[in-house]
């Protein structure tokens, strides 16, 4: 599938008849309102999926590094997805793509599913820890790990 047919499988699946790229090769699913599924077609057949999760704090980094870190380990708290961070904006980010692997449109739906809950689950995550106090943010460092969360 090229990223116009994935994108269309997707609008499909998530009843989403007008999730479309724009001129500039973007398209953008909100999921209950509360998260930004972002798409964008990169060269060749490769989609970028991406959803913003919010503000690198100014402060106490290195617990949030760790924890990021080690929750993209083997994809186990991240949905098979990847935590990163954009410079460009200074934001905490979940992103994966989306290839030409021969995937069904049910496989690739799957997919986006998980990257969905996994998206929500850490979210909820940072919004916790943003509204902490810097000391307490700092010593809650993100410890229990992420329970994926059922979106409607």
């Amino acid at each position: 599938m090229n990223p116009d047919q994935v994108l269309q499988a997707l609008a499909t699946a998530f009843d989403t008849p007008d999730l479309r790229f724009d001129a500039n090769g973007c398209a953008r699913l909100r999921v209950d309102d509360r998260i930004d599924v972002n798409f964008e077609r990169s060269s060749g057949h490769l989609l970028h999926v991406y959803c913003p999760l919010g503000q690198l704090p100014a402060d106490h980094r290195e617990p949030i590094y760790e924890r990021l870190l080690t929750a993209n380990l083997f994809g186990a708290e991240t949905g098979g997805a990847s935590l990163a961070i954009d410079p460009e904006f200074g934001e905490i980010v979940l992103c994966t793509d989306v290839g030409n692997h021969g995937w069904t449109a049910e496989l690739i739906a799957s997919r986006i599913d998980r990257f969905v809950d996994a998206a929500l689950a850490w979210q909820e995550r940072f919004t916790e820890l943003a509204a902490m106090p810097g000391d307490a943010a700092a010593q809650a460092s993100f410890q229990r790990p992420v329970e994926f969360v059922e979106h409607a």
